[in-house]
């Protein structure tokens, strides 16, 4: 069964603006890269057969975490996409700033979504 991470950074508020949530398959995820003390971010392929070659940003989603706590949080993230418990329940939440359910107590909260406008 395919699995999926869900992030949201806040109340959906109807703009199209702004993403306040997003689900993407955890067989997408590109890589997550530390971007400060406080701030790691996970990037996706946007489902282009090349991704680098298409123009077209990664999507990505930040995380604010607690100081210095990146491979905590990578761990945990990894660590939750490849267990056998997950197959029962496919969708994976990472950060829901929203309802304040984190996956790892060191990530405080979902900073922003950026993803690929798929209209």
């Amino acid at each position: 069964m395919k699995k999926f991470l869900y992030f949201a950074s806040g109340a959906p508020d109807a703009t199209t603006g702004t993403e306040q949530v997003a689900c993407f398959p955890a067989d997408k995820l590109s890589h997550l890269e530390m971007h400060n003390a406080t701030t790691l971010r996970a990037y996706f392929h946007a489902g282009q057969e090349s991704d680098e070659d298409s123009g077209i940003d990664l999507p990505v989603v930040v995380l604010t975490i607690t100081t210095g706590k990146h491979k905590e949080v990578i761990e945990a993230i990894t660590g939750a996409v490849a267990s056998a418990s997950a197959i029962n329940a496919p969708m994976i939440v990472v950060a829901d700033s929203e309802n304040s359910k984190f996956l790892h107590a060191n990530i405080t909260a979902c900073a922003s979504l950026a993803v690929v406008d798929a209209s």
